[in-house]
């Protein structure tokens, strides 16, 4: 039988890979890792676009408001000196030159200046560049002269000047501009210096940071940066300075989203108005707009090519090129700024020669923090807010153009710190235990020029101009004196008060003998002796027969705002008051009896240009004319020969100064109020603790006073001619009509029919008529 044959089947089972033990966990690990590093990345960048877009959300180029201080006006008549002028011009970033060339040079003459005024200001207030000539004689401007037309015009006004702005953030400050402001020469050093590709790179640029590498090893140091605009924004912005690898890619990725989000033009715009470029103070200044009126004096789109190599030179190091601290470098940086230019072809060669050989340029230091001036600075924001919220003064860039001097509120300030050292070291005080204020103001213009609290330049404590309420002594007695004037039927500078003994007594209260400062009766005494001397008594018994309600009811009409007690007492000073209180009053007694109320700005505008709001002088008559004049003559002899005489040592005679002191009790208050045709200054000495100084009103607080207006341009005071007022020749003695058998006579002022009719008994006649025929 035959075997039947089948095929053997293969029953072994398939290979299987072999997989080492663990693989498939370390696999799922792998994934999810990878999966949660994308997801984190995604996190991470939805984070950094957030942070972009919430700062784009709450306005990133918010713009605080902007302080401008008084501008320089040059007029006939004003007594400045042309060395004066010169200073100021130079100050202000003008340059001397041989030649007129163009606007901001200045050419010095023996007795004149050719000036170029610059250009400024903004839709309803702008000024056409224009030439000039400003002529002087015996220390006065004599003539204002137009160069183009040769017509004598009224006066010149220069740009006010930038002294910073309210807070906007931790020490930021900006000045917005858009990029079609910015001259072109600085776009092109810009783009050169920082980032050639930026029209086409998408927020990094890795062939520019590989020539930024070349660069800086070819010259052996850092020359040129390798950032972006858009990544030194971005650092700028969001980032701190560190130099870590996790800053960098943050800096980078920031870059590339920002890219994507917002238009070149808007990058270029923020970067224009965000950069560093340096350090005023406690204040950073951002921005080539606040940078070139910092360093130069003048708008950006007035800069220079120079200036504006300058400018982006320093963006790779501000510190290091800071062109006060460190010149040459500076210097240096600017040269290869602008041999950069001539090598891609911007300018030529032969211009960067030329320009190489310019000097800086820079203007003297000037401080754009007004925290230089915080009393100053206090009062204006509590005259702001009562038109404007904090919000809108931080964020709206709105421009305020204030009435304060930068020249003399530097002489201010100086003045009260160098004589309060000065009177400690004299009397062996402990230095530094007084205090001082002082306000100085346009009395013809209600406009305050300076306002000094402390005696430390830029201390922001306790603001003593505006709110120590002191005792005010002796500088409420022109008041009195005056409230008496407007009465002429029965009171003239001639008419005798009785300086005799006096005590008060009032229910419930202890009796008072008031006393003269030294302790002398002198009998009757007439009324301007008494205001000149500062006698106690007669001027008592004056305002008790006036009616210490009548005036009380004056100094209100004066402008003092503050509680005023209708007590005896305060007929001698006792009621409480500030400086600029007594400024307030004295500046109606200064202004021939019309009331202005003291203002810190003139107008308002917004950031296109456009005034939102004007602060007009206001005025309003108070007491009359005449009455007002024989005050005001009066206080002129007390400079001449009364309390206030120590001036007359360094003050010219024909200013015709006017002055009042005023001492307390116990010497624990000095001040002194005095004024010229233009200025008005008073000053407070003290200490805090209420303690005695030992200082009258004429050995403290006028020595103040005679420090800061020795330095100022003071205007001769020539009263207005009045058909009520008539002059006539007393003895001084009787207050009655002298003639030349009269040892002593003196010319006083009366209001027309207040005149004495009677002859003084040195004449050796009596009666109405009887000297007049001799």
């Amino acid at each position: 039988m035959a075997k039947t044959s089948y095929a053997r089947k293969d029953r072994r089972k398939p290979k299987r890979s072999k997989v080492k033990p663990g693989s498939n966990f370390w696999l799922f690990i792998s994934t999810r890792l990878l999966a949660g590093l994308i997801f984190a990345s995604l996190i991470i960048l939805l984070y950094l676009d957030l942070s972009i877009r919430q700062r784009f959300g709450v306005n990133i180029q918010s713009e605080p408001a902007h302080v401008y201080a008084r501008p320089l006006t040059l007029s006939k008549g004003e007594t400045y000196a042309l060395g004066d002028i010169v200073g100021r011009l130079e100050r202000k970033g003008y340059h001397r030159t041989g030649t007129l060339a163009e606007p901001g040079d200045f050419v010095v003459a023996a007795h004149a200046i050719d000036i170029f005024i610059r250009r400024f200001g903004h839709d309803d207030d702008f000024r056409e560049a224009r030439a000039v000539r400003i002529a002087f004689n015996r220390g006065a401007i004599s003539a204002v002269i137009d160069h183009v037309t040769g017509n004598h015009i009224d006066q010149v006004e220069f740009a006010p000047p930038l002294i910073g702005s309210l807070q906007l953030g931790p020490h930021k400050d900006r000045i917005s501009l858009k990029p079609h402001q910015v001259p072109g020469e600085l776009l092109e050093a810009l783009f050169i210096m920082e980032d050639r590709n930026f029209q086409y790179h998408s927020g990094i640029d890795p062939r520019g940071i590989m020539r930024a590498l070349w660069s800086n090893l070819r010259h052996g140091r850092a020359v040129q940066g390798a950032s972006t605009l858009t990544q030194q924004l971005v650092k700028n912005l969001f980032l701190n300075p560190e130099k870590t690898l996790t800053r960098k890619i943050t800096e980078a990725l920031m870059a590339i989203m920002m890219e994507l989000r917002f238009s070149k033009a808007t990058i270029l715009e923020l970067y224009l108005n965000e950069i560093f470029l340096g350090q005023s103070g406690n204040r950073a200044i951002h921005g080539f707009a606040l940078a070139s009126d910092y360093y130069f004096g003048r708008p950006v789109n007035q800069l220079k090519t120079d200036e504006a190599a300058l400018l982006v030179g320093m963006i790779v190091a501000p510190s290091t090129y800071n062109p006060r601290k460190h010149p040459e470098r500076a210097l240096e940086r600017r040269n290869l700024v602008l041999d950069t230019l001539a090598k891609s072809g911007s300018i030529s060669t032969h211009r960067v020669e030329l320009l190489s050989q310019k000097p800086l340029g820079i203007v003297a230091h000037k401080s754009l923090s007004t925290s230089d001036s915080p009393a100053w600075l206090d009062y204006l924001h509590r005259q702001l807010r009562q038109y404007y919220s904090a919000e809108v003064l931080r964020a709206n860039g709105l421009k305020l153009y204030t009435t304060i001097d930068v020249e003399i509120q530097k002489i201010a300030q100086k003045g009260l710190s160098d004589t309060l050292s000065r009177l400690e070291q004299q009397r062996g005080m402990v230095a530094g235990s007084l205090q001082g204020a002082v306000i100085v103001a346009d009395p013809r213009r209600g406009e305050i020029l300076a306002l000094v609290g402390d005696r430390t330049r830029g201390y922001a404590g306790f603001n003593r101009a505006v709110d120590a309420e002191r005792p005010v002594g002796s500088l409420v007695k022109p008041v009195v004196y005056l409230t008496a004037l407007e009465h002429p039927r029965k009171y003239s500078l001639a008419t005798l008060l009785d300086d005799s003994p006096l005590t008060l007594r009032t229910e419930g209260s202890e009796s008072w003998s008031p006393q003269n400062y030294d302790k002398t009766f002198r009998g009757p005494v007439p009324l301007y002796q008494s205001l000149v001397n500062s006698w106690n008594l007669p001027t008592i018994r004056l305002g008790l027969e006036l009616g210490v309600d009548r005036v009380v009811d004056n100094m209100r009409q004066f402008g003092i705002k503050r509680g005023i007690a209708d007590y005896p007492s305060t007929l001698l000073g006792a009621s409480q008051h500030s400086p600029l209180e007594m400024a307030q009053m004295y500046q109606v007694i200064a202004n021939q009896g019309i009331l202005i109320p003291l203002r810190s700005i003139r107008r308002i505008q917004n950031h296109r240009g456009q005034t939102v709001a004007k602060f007009p002088v206001s005025k309003s008559r108070v007491t009359d004319y005449e009455s007002a004049f024989l005050i005001d003559h009066a206080l002129k002899m007390v400079v001449r020969q009364g309390t206030a005489a120590g001036l007359s040592r360094r003050f010219d005679a024909k200013l015709n100064l006017a002055g009042k002191t005023g001492t307390t009790d116990d010497f624990r208050d000095s001040w002194f109020a005095g004024y010229s045709a233009n200025l008005l200054t008073v000053v407070w000495v003290g200490r805090d603790d209420n303690r005695p100084v030992n200082l009258s009103g004429a050995s403290g607080a006028m020595r103040v006073w005679e420090e800061i207006m020795m330095r100022l341009n003071i205007e001769e005071s020539r009263p207005a001619q009045n058909n009520n007022i008539v002059i006539v020749s007393i003895d001084p003695g009787s207050g009655l009509i002298a003639n030349r058998r009269c040892p002593d006579r003196l010319n006083l002022p009366f209001i027309k029919g207040s005149e004495p009719e009677a002859f003084a008994p040195c004449s050796g006649l009596s009666g109405k008529f009887g000297g007049w025929f001799k």
